[in-house]
């Protein structure tokens, strides 16, 4: 495998080689200026996108909403402008002989205008996508204002839900019925280190201040990414710098529930751009304390039921002082070659953990490249390479002494092709992934690694203006597991103009984490001892889906249904039953989840928005008759918006919520032979968020978190995020390059 990687390597050095010597140098020849202005009342929007169709041209407006796109031939060019919450505009401008142009844009009342690239690696209108796709806009995200990204999915994204690992005092996930292992999360289209105890990624890593926007795929739909991403992929999109100058400062306080500061930094002249960001971000500990015990019932073997409370529980929230950097260059070598280079660092010092003598520090260094190489108008190769470095380190307090307990390496590279033939869009590519962990969970804190190679190719036919189809396979070898193909099929189909409907097959494919396999730990020093296990078979799942959507004017209407199965699906059991609570990674019996979404927007002329969503899941779950998962089987969201403007400010109020059902589990206590019921009440959460956008780049904001004061329970963390009682929240945004019109 290590020689297949290192191929690999060879082959994007050759790559690189050969985009050199092809691929005359820039020059400047023509320019096409203009300005993009609201087709309303003809006020200047800073910071449009203007992308030049077959180069890799990316521009922006000014603060003025001027914009100047260099291009080489002296030909007709087609530009397509895009703005968050306007109907996007394609223009045919000839090189020469026109004068400055003015792009009139138009508010849209749909969200489906939007653009998209997770589901196929090329940009494509949401409305066109054959992949049931989800995306968490930028103006959701100022709307919802969250402190982090945890707090942004539990108000956005129906089917997640967040607890909390008390034994790691870490976050934890499930979407839609599946565990963290079998969501991909990815920063920018590249894979996240930092498997947690838990398998989780660290989630304190994204800075909510230099997120773009997120786009999800659900299930294994997506051809060209890893298909360990059995249960959807998560695609985090980070801001790039499109505006010739782009400075902003932001400022987040919440008294005890933390505070928050970022900078950033940009530039874009020509064929050179640049982007900077510095963060910081800070919140103590806090207690959540019960003032009553849980009430339990054991069920026992004759059928008799004795009821208890359990003593009070208490749990510590601890706190973080983060600092994140990044920096990102680009460089445009014409208008068919661009490259650019990139690297983060972020540090989370925990406060010291209760009755230790030290405190933990996580820290994660990337680095990466990538080249694009524009061929023609209807070719081109994407090559990257990324380094993800995640360490977890013991600092002592009284002693100068650190302790590297956890390091988690990734090595990925990556070679892609697309190709536009008429109604075909043809993608392939390769990839080649790297990883080591060494993990406080393996024997003596051991270092173990394991390589993957992968294969994909993905078909997307255009059959008419109203059906689209897309195909693909996906092919992954890694340790000594075969070569192993998953298939993917994808439909769109609109039968009436206002009416979309989307079905889909997906296969997906898990191979073992390295802690699966290799675990050796005693839990929390109580001698019960976790083992993984080496002859792991991986894991294999199926999905599918179907959509139904309707959209006319501002209202839109989702209804989809999916079905996932599993063989080999990867859990714990007890090595002797009965006799020991010691426990080792093993295939358990095929599981199936199925699930129900619906979602409602409303957009209306005077300003006023509403969105809704439900989610029903069934994860089949019961042994005996008796539930024993911990998801909430149904949940809800709600956001109603109202934005308007007054002259030269524009004022928004936006009140959130979110309620997840109550839940009846059952825990088997193999010892015993009985059941213990367990309840967990209705958890309803709200907030309203005040906006005001001032002239020159400045916006003042105002939220009351938790309006209600909803109160979590400490002995109900295994199935939420417990809150801290209701917080007031101060904001203010700067935009230094509105405010100086740049």
């Amino acid at each position: 495998m290590k020689r297949l990687l290192s191929i690999l390597v060879l082959l994007t050095v050759a790559f690189a080689t050969v985009c050199a010597n092809n691929t005359p140098p820039l020059e400047k020849k023509y320019a096409i200026t203009g300005k993009v202005v609201d087709a309303g009342d003809g006020t200047a929007m800073p910071g449009a996108r203007l992308t030049v169709e077959g180069t890799n041209i990316v521009a922006g407006t000014d603060g003025k909403g001027a914009f100047t796109i260099y291009v080489q031939d002296n030909k007709v060019y087609t530009i397509h402008v895009n703005y968050m919450g306007y109907v996007a505009r394609t223009l045919h401008v000839p090189a020469t002989g026109h004068p400055s142009l003015t792009v009139k844009m138009t508010q849209s009342h749909t969200k489906l205008d939007e653009v998209v690239v997770t589901g196929a690696r090329t940009e494509k209108p949401l409305k066109d996508v054959p992949v049931i796709t989800r995306v968490i806009s930028q103006e959701e995200i100022r709307m919802v204002n969250p402190v982090d990204l945890n707090t942004l999915l539990e108000y956005t994204l129906p089917g997640v839900q967040f607890y909390y690992n008390s034994m790691s005092q870490t976050t934890t996930l499930n979407y839609q019925g599946m565990d963290s292992k079998s969501v991909l999360f990815l920063l920018d289209g590249e894979r996240i280190s930092g498997e947690g105890s838990d398998h989780n990624i660290d989630f304190s890593r994204i800075s909510i201040d230099n997120v773009e926007r997120i786009e999800i795929v659900r299930g294994a739909a997506s051809t060209l990414y890893d298909s360990r991403a059995i249960g959807g992929v998560i695609n985090i999109i980070t801001k790039k710098s499109i505006r010739p100058f782009d400075a902003r400062v932001n400022m987040r306080y919440a008294g005890y529930n933390g505070e928050n500061y970022a900078m950033s930094l940009g530039i874009n002249k020509n064929k050179f751009s640049s982007q900077s960001s510095f963060g910081f971000r800070h919140r103590d500990n806090y207690t959540v304390k019960d003032t009553e015990g849980k009430q339990v019932e054991m069920i026992k073997p004759d059928g008799s039921v004795s009821k208890s409370q359990s003593k009070p529980s208490s749990l510590i929230m601890y706190g973080y002082r983060i600092m994140d950097f990044g920096q990102r260059f680009k460089y445009r070598f014409n208008d068919h070659l661009s490259a650019e280079a990139y690297g983060t660092f972020y540090t989370n010092t925990r406060p010291t953990m209760n009755g230790k003598r030290w405190h933990q520090r996580y820290e994660d260094l990337v680095a990466g490249a990538k080249m694009k190489w524009q061929v023609n108008d209807n070719n081109r190769f994407d090559l990257s390479y990324t380094f993800d470095n995640y360490v977890k380190k013991d600092v002592f307090d009284r002693v100068d002494l650190v302790e590297k307990i956890y390091g988690n390496i990734n090595h990925s590279t990556r070679l892609y092709y697309t190709g536009n033939f008429g109604r075909h869009t043809f993608s392939a590519g390769i990839e080649g992934i790297h990883e080591s962990l060494k993990h406080y969970m393996m024997k003596d804190t051991g270092t173990v690694d394991i390589s993957q190679l992968s294969l994909c190719a993905q078909e997307d036919w255009r059959i008419t203006d109203n059906l689209n189809l897309v195909v693909g396979v996906r092919g992954d070898k890694g340790y000594h597991y075969r070569f192993h193909l998953t298939p993917k099929v994808s439909m769109l189909y609109r039968p009436f103009k206002h009416v979309t409907l989307r079905a889909g097959y997906s296969q997906g494919y898990r191979i073992p984490t390295l802690k699966e396999l290799y675990q050796e730990f005693n839990m929390g020093g109580m001698g019960i001892m976790m083992y993984g296990n080496k002859d792991l078979k991986p894991e294999e799942g199926s999905q599918l889906s179907a959509s139904a959507e309707y959209d006319y004017g501002g209202f839109n209407l989702s209804v989809s249904a999916y079905h996932n199965r599993f063989r080999n699906k990867i859990s714990y059991e007890y090595t002797e039953p009965g006799k020991s609570y010691n426990m080792r990674y093993v295939n358990a019996e095929n599981v199936k989840t199925t699930g129900i979404e619906a979602t409602a927007n409303y957009r209306m002329a005077c300003g006023l928005q509403f969105r809704g969503a439900y989610t029903y899941i069934n994860d089949y779950d019961v042994r005996d008759g008796y539930n024993q998962s911990w998801i909430r089987p149904h949940s809800a969201k709600f956001n109603a918006i109202y934005k308007h403007k007054f002259g030269k400010t524009t004022e928004s109020i936006a009140f959130n919520s979110q309620w997840m059902s109550r839940i009846t589990r059952y825990s088997y206590n193999s010892t015993a032979k009985a059941y213990t019921r367990y309840v967990f009440e209705p958890r309803t959460v709200c907030s309203i968020n005040l906006r005001s956008e001032l002239p020159r780049g400045i916006t003042l904001g105002l939220m009351m978190d938790n309006l209600f004061n909803f109160r979590d329970k400490a002995a109900d963390s295994a199935v939420q995020l417990p809150l801290n009682g209701i917080s007031y929240v101060a904001t203010v945004s700067i935009n230094i390059a509105d405010m100086i019109r740049k």
